[in-house]
């Protein structure tokens, strides 16, 4: 593949031949075999100082429903309630233990996997741009900020000259990027924001400057993103900070401008032959039946987006600050909030007590199950504060 338009001015007549080295003399088939059994099949790009960094991604499945809080938690160790509690506000959301390690909380593992791409990315300018082509054409990158978002796409003169250093990672191995996971664990007011500035942006006859600063740089974002024309697969995984249900949240008005800016895109990437389709992904939490409804959710009954939308069981496990700056847990369920509950996984399929041996009901009969009760005006809530359900 040809070096990305950002690395044209930097040929093997700018840099040293390493005709000496043995691995950068080899066949590019061989190297890369190299560089895939040292470099992880996932990795982060974040900021520090300043600066972008890489670091390993210990990849959780953002698809499963296994992330509701109580897989961080310590225990049989002093003080494991705060530790716990500083996991569940982790803004990386399902990948708190990916930001433990780029943080180096745990050195060893931090160092085993991070260092081995600088070492080689600093070995020298010819396996420094052979490892980057390498990354951005065969591995993921995740990203879990805005801030780090922004930077990486910003173009080279529009970066802040304490930023914009030669070899720069982000010059380098962004622009000709494949797979990007995108996971945004925001402030509900964020949302909620997005939500007035769409309202006035729609007032306005569609008029973009309408709309915030947040909300045009919240808007700049993805169109920057479909600029990146090897771009082949884009994942996109949500959520909000607060213990509020997600449904709180109106989809359709939040995440307006997003879906409009990736499906015009997408159209015109069809009539484009040159240019690869691009597979997107959005993993959202699961609608609460009591609060969703068609004209500001994407509920089932409604026009789908033109892109998978996933769902999953949302984190039930918060951080809470005491006045005294003291962390504590607390547990606030979202929808369903009865596969929490051991005794309704042995029911059967109708709800009625399992006496004869029958396989238990699934989660997703569970979750049915409780959805039938909200549509039918039962308050699940208050009906399982009351100790019992009748059947």
């Amino acid at each position: 593949m040809p070096p990305h338009p950002d690395q044209r001015d930097i040929t093997d007549a700018h840099m040293h031949s390493q005709r000496e080295s043995k691995l950068l003399s080899a066949p590019a088939e061989i190297r890369r075999a190299i560089y895939a059994n040292i470099i992880p099949s996932q990795i982060h790009a974040f900021l520090s100082q300043g600066r972008i960094q890489l670091s390993v991604c210990l990849q959780p499945n953002l698809g499963d429903d296994c992330h509701d809080g109580r897989e961080r938690e310590i225990r049989g160790e002093e003080s494991s309630q705060a530790k716990w509690a500083r996991r569940l506000r982790s803004s990386w959301g399902p990948h708190w233990e990916c930001e433990q390690v780029a943080l180096a909380e745990n050195i060893d593992l931090h160092e085993h996997c991070r260092n081995h791409i600088y070492n080689l990315l600093f070995v020298c300018k010819k396996m420094f741009l052979d490892v980057c082509d390498f990354v951005s054409e065969n591995k993921v990158t995740n990203v879990t900020d805005l801030d780090t978002l922004q930077v990486l796409l910003q173009k080279t003169d529009e970066l802040d000259n304490g930023l914009n250093y030669p070899w720069s990672l982000w010059e380098s191995i962004f622009p000709g990027i494949q797979k990007l996971n995108v996971t945004l664990r925001l402030p509900l007011a964020f949302y909620r924001a997005l939500e007035e500035d769409e309202v006035l942006v729609s007032e306005a006859g569609h008029d973009l400057s309408a709309g915030s600063a947040t909300y045009a740089t919240w808007a700049g974002l993805w169109s920057a993103i479909c600029q990146l024309q090897r771009l082949r697969s884009l994942h996109i995984w949500l959520d909000h900070d607060d213990k509020s249900s997600w449904s709180v949240v109106k989809e359709r008005l939040a995440l307006h401008r997003v879906i409009a800016i990736l499906a015009a895109h997408m159209q015109a990437r069809s009539g484009e032959e040159n240019l690869m389709h691009m597979d997107i992904t959005f993993n959202l939490p699961k609608l609460h039946p009591r609060i969703a409804r068609p004209d500001t959710h994407f509920v089932q009954e409604s026009a789908p987006p033109p892109f998978i939308i996933e769902r999953r069981i949302r984190q039930r496990n918060f951080c809470e600050e005491g006045p005294g700056g003291n962390l504590s847990v607390i547990y606030n369920p979202d929808f369903p909030i009865m596969c929490d509950l051991p005794d309704f996984l042995d029911l059967d399929i109708n709800g009625e007590p399992n006496m004869n041996g029958e396989p238990r009901m699934t989660l997703l009969e569970v979750e049915e199950f409780e959805r039938k009760l909200w549509e039918e005006g039962t308050d699940v809530e208050q009906l399982l504060l009351g100790g019992y359900v009748c059947f």
